[in-house]
């Protein structure tokens, strides 16, 4: 199978104030210097069909009626994505 990129998904985020976007400069300041900053821009590659395997498989957990987290298999594995687990992979 060949992992092709999904390039739409890949644009590196940038955190950069410019003449264009002043009206979010704040915003941008906080978002730099808060702890979410790699995670805002990381170039993380995301293959098509895995990102299509991904979602074609997800179920959304619950507790109560508040969501929680998001699991799915991809190929033979058990995926969780939470906010736990976002925030262990990217410290």
């Amino acid at each position: 199978m060949t992992l092709n990129i999904k390039h739409s998904l890949n644009y590196l985020r940038t955190l950069e104030k410019s003449s264009q976007n002043t009206d979010i400069h704040p915003i941008i300041e906080a978002l730099a210097s808060s702890k979410y900053k790699t995670l805002l821009t990381c170039n993380a590659p995301i293959q098509q069909e895995t990102l299509r395997e991904f979602w074609k498989n997800a179920q959304l957990q619950t507790q109560g009626k508040k969501a929680w987290g998001i699991t799915s298999k991809v190929g033979e594995v058990l995926v969780s994505v939470t906010p736990q687990t976002i925030l262990e992979v990217f410290r």
